[in-house]
């Protein structure tokens, strides 16, 4: 049931990795948008995925799902402070991005060691929850680096996280595929 129930959400995670895809080439893409349009951008990217994380959280039947939820509420409350304060300078955005990669990558890091008793290796959620701690760190380690390098690092973290993300969520879709119900078609015996 705890396979089926985990397996049965798979699409989360494809639309969290999605999500970050879409941020990151957006990042590439559009390299001078002002400081406030970047603080909305990652406004939104983090209270979505926040809000994705927490219904991933709540829908999967392992007992360190608390943290994938708190990690999502975090992000939604680190998303919703940079939305109503888009003044906020650099230095403040990048410590907020910071901090809330590191708790991401937490988050990540506690759910994949619970996954193993439903996949065979979620080393790939492992290794975005630490590319999001590493990431995190070093943003609050040197904040002054300026936007538009900020803007080119956020690109590349969100395209791995996305990456990252879909290929659990396919590991999800392919245990689901895996299970196949036990059903017999077979006309009963005749006594």
């Amino acid at each position: 049931m705890l396979t089926t129930l985990a397996a049965q959400n798979w699409g989360m995670f494809v639309l969290r990795g999605v999500l970050a895809i879409a941020f990151g080439v957006l990042a590439f893409a559009a390299p001078g948008p002002t400081l406030a349009a970047l603080i909305f951008v990652f406004a939104i990217y983090a209270i979505l995925d926040g809000v994705l994380a927490v219904i991933a959280g709540l829908a999967l039947p392992l007992p360190s799902r608390w943290l994938l939820v708190v990690g999502g509420v975090l992000g939604v409350a680190i998303g919703v402070y940079a939305f109503m304060n888009p003044q906020t300078t650099a230095v403040a955005l990048v410590y907020l991005i910071g901090a809330y990669a590191i708790v991401r990558g937490i988050a990540e890091v506690g759910v994949s060691i619970g996954l193993r008793s439903l996949i065979e290796s979620p080393w790939v959620l492992t290794l975005s929850g630490a590319i999001s701690v590493v990431f995190g760190v070093l943003l609050i380690a040197a904040p002054g680096d300026g936007a538009v390098a900020v803007l080119w690092i956020i690109g590349v973290y969100a395209l791995l996280v996305g990456v990252a993300s879909i290929a659990v969520g396919l590991r999800l879709r392919t245990v689901g595929k895996d299970l196949s119900p036990t059903t017999t078609n077979q006309a009963p015996a005749a006594s």
